[in-house]
């Protein structure tokens, strides 16, 4: 089925004559569909249909699709003006152009990146110069205790310029040798000062306080080259550890100043044992520095033992020539407490152990035989529990419990020995027997801790005793036994008698 535009377009040219537009050379058809009419409308026949349907896209440089009022059946466009030159002639170019190109799908719109390149920036011209000179002149007024000119802030910024700029290493080396100047410098000015040690001492500790507080200023000035070129580069130590070892370094090459801080603190704890009062606080800041240093056990421990051992030595010995054992044996229990709250108030904590031991040794262990024969047979026969208790406490410190334990058989089998074997006193050996028993088991429980070793001496050493004369011993507790039974509970209570029964059954038992 044909359109309707079609029929009558091709009626209207087989009646008709063809005449040419001589304005743009196109052929076109007029028809006079009334011999009346002054306009005629133009017809023009599209060469396509895609063609016809096409117009200029100002985005592709080409052509847009369907245009208003188009009819894509119709293959003629009426032009009501008639056709204009240009434009028929880019229209007959165009058409050609898109018969003969195949159609280019739409292209992905590409984005468009500016990148912005930083320019290496350059620094001024003396930058690193000028401005380690501000900080060495920040650093020798802290070090001479002096105002520091240029703020804090500005410091710290001004350190913080050098390590961004990869200048951290020549940083950390210049601020290290205008410390050591100092350092060395303070501790020369201590060579020859006061000839009294407490003095002395007090111008050493002044000297490292000064030193502490200078490093911690610089360190607050150079914590980003602390945090960045120290942290990042192997075997370089922390500012303040710098500071520490350059101390380290100096005092030990100033020797007199060493070896006279040492004697000064061993003079001062002697008078300190000998019942003077003493600047603790000044020795305990000095032994801090010590430590701090890393020199504390080289240089202070070795000697302070070695002092320490020699003075107890000989008070040891003059002490156990003027003194009965009790009174010997609390001053040693004083001593042991001195020393120990020494450690507490200024000695390093490492110190407690080989102190307290050194101590022990020379007032303990190396007397413990003359200890043992001048006074346990005295503290035995006068039942002092409190002094046989320390006795004790203290003899197992050094391991001499062994010692006690012998001392304790040997006398229960002396005394013993005198009860059973006195022919004259067998009507009171029992009684005899039972007290030193109970005497005996009440210092084992509150003077020797109840310790089983003991317990055991006491039970093998009443075995011996009890059958030293065969079979006397066990006839009189038998007939003491009788007694009491018979006697009931006269001028006693019940349990009196059953607590002596038992006792007297613990006799028996050792009976063989």
């Amino acid at each position: 089925m044909s359109h309707p535009a079609k029929r009558s377009a091709t009626t209207a040219s087989s009646s008709s004559s063809s005449s040419s537009s001589s304005s743009g050379g196109a052929a076109t058809t007029n028809i006079n569909t009334s011999s009346s009419s002054p306009f005629y409308p133009t017809m023009k026949k599209a060469k396509s249909q895609a063609a016809v349907a096409c117009s200029f896209d100002p985005n592709k440089n080409g052509l847009h699709h369907q245009p208003p009022n188009f009819d894509p059946s119709n293959d003629v466009v009426f032009e009501p003006d008639g056709p204009k030159p240009d434009e028929a002639a880019a229209g007959r170019s165009v058409a050609a152009n898109l018969s003969r190109k195949k159609a280019i799908p739409p292209q992905p719109a590409k984005k468009l990146v500016i990148k912005l390149v930083k320019a290496k920036p350059t620094l001024p011209a003396n930058f690193e110069n000028d401005t380690w000179a501000k900080l060495k002149a920040a650093i020798n007024a802290i070090f001479l205790k002096q105002p520091v000119s240029v703020d804090m802030e500005r410091l710290y910024q001004a350190v913080n310029d050098l390590c961004l700029h990869k200048l951290g290493g020549n940083l950390y080396q210049r601020i290290e040798k205008e410390c050591e100047a100092h350092i060395s410098a303070a501790l020369r000015s201590l060579v020859g000062q006061s000839p009294d040690l407490a003095v002395f001492l007090s111008l050493v500790e002044r000297c490292w306080q000064d030193l502490c507080d200078q490093m911690l200023m610089i360190r607050g000035i150079a914590l980003y080259l602390d945090r960045t070129y120290v942290k990042q580069t192997p075997n370089v130590r922390s500012l303040w550890d710098m500071g520490l070892q350059l101390f380290r370094k100096h005092l030990s090459l100033s020797s007199e100043v060493e070896h006279k801080t040492v004697t000064g603190l061993l003079r001062m704890i002697e008078r300190e044992r000998l019942g003077e009062t003493v600047d603790r606080t000044l020795l305990n800041h000095l032994l801090k520095m010590f430590t701090a240093l890393g020199i504390y056990s080289e240089s202070f421990e070795k000697p302070f033992l070695e002092c320490t051992s020699e003075f107890y030595g000989a008070e040891g010995m003059k002490y156990m020539q003027q003194s009965d054992v009790p009174d010997y044996l609390k001053h040693v229990e004083v001593r042991l407490h001195e020393e120990h709250e020494r450690c507490l108030l200024y000695l390093d904590a490492s110190t407690r152990k080989p102190l307290i031991a050194t101590t022990e040794k020379q007032l303990l262990e190396r007397h413990i035989p003359a200890i043992l024969d001048k006074g346990f047979t005295m503290l035995m026969d006068g039942n002092r529990i409190e002094d046989l208790q320390r006795m004790y406490q203290l003899f197992s410190r050094v391991n001499a419990l062994e010692s006690l334990r012998q001392a304790l058989s040997s006398y229960i089998r002396r005394t013993g020995q005198g009860i059973i074997m006195d022919e004259e006193k067998d009507k009171d050996m029992v009684p005899s027997l039972l007290d030193f028993k109970s005497a005996l088991d009440k210092i084992w429980e509150e003077s020797f801790a109840k310790n089983e070793a003991f317990s055991n001496t006491i039970k093998d050493s009443f075995e011996h005793l009890i059958n030293l004369r065969q079979n006397r011993p066990a006839e009189l507790i038998a007939k003491f036994l009788d007694e009491k039974l018979r006697a009931g509970n006269k001028g006693t209570s019940e349990e009196e008698l059953e607590s002596t029964l038992d006792r007297v059954l613990v006799l028996f038992r050792f009976i063989q």
